[in-house]
């Protein structure tokens, strides 16, 4: 019961839509880098933004799309029994929790992630908006980017026609870490193919992982995983194979998947096995370190819902139903969203499972409970200490 009413609507949930905001307004570049150079690619419009309370300095706050309530709204969730909304977007896509008050979010010309488009950060605490970079054109993986712990460095990919690069974003400048090459022309896996980009938790290092510019057997492929050293940006470790990566919560523990299972990175340079023959699916580590959660495929194309305990515990499974899209809402929590039964005599077929339309909370003590959390982006913290 206690979850139930943790993802339900609260007396004190703002009844305001977003769409029904102003225009943000522009402010003076409050980013710890410098603005992006006049003369540039002319941006898209950032959303409009409202905001109804402030946000309390040490709360536990999530990106969501409720149900009934129109855009992306900041929830509070520090009193799980009375979730707050804070504040709502209009739109934008990709959001991120830079800090407690901060949010970027990828808005685009025309709504497709082709066309021209711009990364902004908003303010919660004055709803100003700041226009962080901005591309005329782009490509697979051209959404992918991610915030130091401290807001101070960007990490991203930009991609066109002339390829995939990696580009690190701080008060040094934008420097480019590697040149990932170009997305040949082929399927997509929703299960095996993936883009991201993150620093380790210490800070000390920086990471890429992606699967669209690897050709096999290509003279000129580049690594599909690289770990980059901050302080004297050092290449200290690369992989030819390797998808479905994410930084573990705390020091600098980097885990991926390979055919043989999910290995693990430190800082050490040591990659050891984390779990062998495990194929997770779009990982996702809770903010105090102690788990990540995941999807794998069972022999019917359906998605379960996983657990691993990085200290070395067993595996564990969430639902025994299918579930898909996890995610740590708080660091006991896990949001996913419920996915239609495939069977031998009902396929689901091309594409995979369809979602039911229903949504979860799974508490990590072993109870599932029903939630209007329709889509869930981010969570903050991002790291256990952070405010």
């Amino acid at each position: 019961m206690l979850l139930a009413v943790a993802c339900g609507n609260s007396p004190a949930q703002s009844k305001t839509s977003p769409s029904a905001a102003k225009t943000p307004v522009a402010s003076g570049s409050p980013i710890p880098f410098p603005s992006p150079t006049p003369g540039g690619p002319t941006p898209p419009a950032p959303v409009a933004i409202v905001c109804s309370s402030q946000v309390p300095a040490g709360h536990q706050l999530a990106l969501v799309t409720l149900s009934g309530i129109q855009g992306i709204v900041v929830r509070d969730l520090t009193d799980i029994q009375h979730p707050v909304t804070r504040c709502g977007f209009s739109g934008g896509a990709y959001l991120r929790f830079i800090n407690s008050t901060r949010v970027s979010y990828i808005v685009t010309s025309s709504g497709d992630l082709g066309a021209s488009g711009a990364l902004y950060m908003v303010d919660l605490t004055t709803s100003t908006t700041s226009l962080v970079r901005a591309w005329t054109s782009g490509g697979y993986a051209s959404w992918v980017y991610a915030w130091s712990p401290d807001g101070q460095k960007l990490t991203y990919l930009s991609s066109d026609s002339s390829g995939v690069k990696w580009h690190l974003l701080s008060a040094a400048g934008d420097k480019t870490l590697s040149s990932l090459g170009t997305v040949p022309g082929r399927g997509v896996s929703a299960d095996g193919d993936d883009a991201m980009v993150g620093f380790s938790a210490d800070a000390q290092y920086v990471a890429v992982e992606e699967t669209f510019t690897t050709q096999k057997g290509a003279a000129t492929s580049t690594p599909p995983i690289q770990i980059v050293r901050l302080s004297d940006g050092k290449l200290v470790y690369s992989r030819a194979d390797g998808t479905m990566a994410t930084w573990g919560a705390s020091g600098a523990r980097f885990y991926f998947r390979t055919s043989a299972g999910v290995e693990v990175w430190d800082a050490t340079g040591k990659v050891q096995t984390a779990s062998a023959g495990l194929q997770w699916i779009r990982p996702w580590a809770s903010a105090d370190g102690s788990h990540i959660t995941f999807t794998t495929l069972d022999a019917q194309a359906n998605h379960k819902v996983g657990i691993l305990d990085t200290n070395g515990g067993p595996l564990a499974q969430a639902s025994s139903e299918p579930r898909t899209s996890p995610g740590f809402i708080t660091s006991s929590l896990i949001w996913y969203a419920g996915e239609v039964l495939c069977t031998t005599t009902t396929p689901c077929g091309f594409g995979g499972p369809a979602r039911t339309g229903k949504f979860y909370i799974y508490d990590l003590a072993g109870v599932e409970s029903g939630s209007i959390d329709m889509n869930f982006y981010d969570s903050w913290p991002h790291l256990s200490g952070q405010f």
